[in-house]
């Protein structure tokens, strides 16, 4: 579940709803090996970022022998040639006064993207790690294909301690520290937090000087844990991991694989306060050289939908209208244009005419595996309990995951209709598929915790709520908490420690959405709560969602296509008894059918 504001999109277009058209001009793409760029800057700087990618792909592969390499979402890499053509991508950073990016990465649901700014390349005799933030999220995207789970402090630990890799003459030096020292100096000048409460830190804090040593000590501790004494060059960094997907809690698995966190820190302080530090250094793989990357004038149809469909993920509308319109002008046959425009439909809850759109986009290219899924959970027949519909949403799923075998949304719908056939050994297997495909989803999780409970496995069940409870917060955290409320009190083998209740700051209500309204300024919604109709208001309070409805981060709007689901929000009572309370918080979920309920009295989740 990821966190929204209701009225951030409508003020963003707002703001801002220039467009990419006033150049008028197709851009070049690049291709890689592995990865594809798109720039309207030249064809000699798109190929040295593509290579910049396959370098920091290898250093990964080599220090993570079996790793899957390669994001479900497939990533395409946008480089911009200056500044004005960031501004368009990314209207939102101008909004403000402050340093502008020079690069980005965006972890979306079907598509992922990164962006370079190659204005930003020429400063790297000043600031020689440019590339840092792009690297950074780009390991974030490999980790998260290949763990459950990390703490918060290691997963950034590790983006920072392979975002920083350098390239020069034909080596690979992995571990270097910032090369503009102030942040080493920063970690030097102030006491590092301890050890045994940096573990549980969630690195983000509304103290900035904070936030910054707290990352810049994710780096050293990971350096320190694969470049100190006794470490063994990361091998015992290694089996840490191991013990963490293994659901082993984290302090007692860092203390087993690290020793004491007296001694560990002991040794740590020493490590930091080294004048210099260690660096491995591997050699560039053969077979990398800019030369041997194949480039194309793209279309400027092309572009246009490439674009629009940038734009889809950060639901700037007006712009994926403007270039949607433009590139359907240019290519009434192109796939993608189609594609785009059905979101476009599809978010102003247009259903008809989003079907109609993902269909000629699946007729125009077969291949397109992200309209077809689109156009099967945006028809009629995906919502229906009717044997025949479900069958037929049955065929086509399976459709979509031949075209993409690693697309996990597919699997998940493929369990909920095996679900409410009462085919649970064969929703579990699809639900273990996806989490084995995004193994960070931790509503994936959820999913399989839900249907182990009806299939009479209520301990297993219970084993499911408490490691997602244990490891996300939010949303996420609350649809754990429902399900482990669920599970009979006898059957709960976690400690009931490791369920640590929430403050009860404001009134909570559960229950299934009949209606919602949004005018743009304000958002309301009725649920049905034990029969009784309750309506909550509020102005742009932020909403959640559970990570197995379809539409994801790029597509969930709370004002569409949420009726039916099952919603948790906290509110304030109202003063006004025409409604029942200010709306703090909702998060929604899939419906799954008929509870379990509990067999005995069980613990507040709130």
């Amino acid at each position: 579940m990821k966190s929204l504001l209701c009225a951030f999109v409508l003020a963003l277009t707002l703001l801002f709803c220039s467009s990419l058209l006033a150049e008028d001009k197709s851009w070049i793409e690049v291709r890689s090996p592995h990865f594809r760029l798109m720039t309207n800057g030249s064809e000699r700087d798109g190929r040295h970022v593509v290579r910049e990618f396959e370098l920091i792909r290898a250093v990964f592969e080599s220090q993570f022998p079996g790793f899957k390499l390669d994001a479900p979402a497939p990533l395409l890499i946008i480089a911009p040639k200056d500044e004005y053509t960031a501004k368009q991508l990314l209207p939102q950073f101008w909004a403000h006064p402050g340093t502008k990016v020079a690069g980005l990465y965006h972890h979306g649901w079907e598509r992922e993207y990164a962006i370079v700014r190659l204005d930003a390349i020429a400063s790297d005799l000043i600031d020689p790690d440019t590339y840092h933030v792009v690297y950074h999220e780009y390991i974030h995207s490999l980790l998260h294909v290949n763990f459950h789970w990390l703490p918060s402090w290691l997963d950034e630990g590790l983006a920072e301690f392979y975002g920083y890799t350098r390239f020069e003459k034909g080596k690979m030096y992995i571990g270097a520290p910032p090369r503009m020292g102030r942040k080493v100096g920063l970690l030097q000048e102030k006491h590092s937090i301890p050890l045994a409460t940096f573990l549980q830190s969630r690195m983000l804090s509304n103290d900035e000087e904070i936030t910054r040593l707290s990352y810049m000590q994710a780096w050293a501790l990971t350096h320190f844990l694969t470049f100190g004494p006794g470490m063994q060059n990361g091998q015992l960094l290694k089996k840490f991991f191991n013990e963490l997907q293994g659901g082993v809690e984290q302090k007692k698995a860092f203390q087993e694989v690290f020793g004491a966190f007296d001694n560990v820190q002991k040794q740590y302080d020493q490590y930091v306060y080294n004048f210099s530090f260690v660096t491995g250094v591997l050699p560039v793989p053969p077979r990398l050289e800019e030369g041997d990357f194949t480039a194309r004038n793209m279309s400027l149809a092309e572009t246009n939908a490439e674009l629009a469909a940038w734009h889809i993920r950060f639901h700037q509308w007006e712009q994926v209208r403007q270039l949607t319109e433009a590139s359907l002008k240019e290519d009434p046959k192109l796939s993608l244009a189609h594609e785009d425009n059905g979101f476009l439909q599809f978010n102003e809850g247009k259903d008809d005419a989003a079907v109609k759109e993902f269909s000629v986009a699946v007729n125009l290219d077969p291949k397109n595996y992200i309209a077809l899924f689109a156009q099967i959970m945006t028809s009629p027949a995906s919502r229906s309990n009717d044997p025949k519909d479900q069958e037929a949403t049955y065929r086509g799923l399976k459709q979509v995951f031949a075209l993409k075998p690693d697309f996990a949304p597919a699997y998940v719908e493929l369990a909920k209709i095996q679900l409410s056939k009462g085919e649970l050994a064969s929703a579990l297997g699809l639900s273990r598929k996806a989490e084995q495909l995004e193994p960070f989803r931790s509503g994936y999780h959820v999913l399989s915790g839900d249907i182990l409970l009806r299939m009479k496995r209520p301990s297993d069940a219970a084993a499911e709520a408490a490691y997602v409870a244990q490891r996300w917060g939010g949303s996420d955290r609350d649809e754990a908490i429902e399900l482990w409320n669920r599970v009979p009190a006898s059957e709960r083998s976690a400690e009931p420690s490791v369920i640590n209740e929430v403050s009860q700051k404001w009134q909570t209500a559960e229950g299934t959405v009949k209606s919602v309204s949004c005018d743009g300024r304000s958002f309301g919604i009725t649920l049905d709560v034990n029969g009784q109709p309750q309506t909550f208001k509020s102005t742009g309070s932020p909403v959640g969602f559970s990570d197995t409805l379809w539409v994801g981060h790029d597509h969930f709007s709370p004002c569409f296509h949420v009726q039916g689901l099952r919603a948790m929000l906290r509110y304030n009572a109202s003063k006004d008894p025409s409604y029942t309370g200010d709306l703090i918080y909702v998060g929604f979920r899939d419906d799954l059918g008929p509870q379990i309920a509990p067999a005995t009295t069980q613990a507040s989740a709130h």
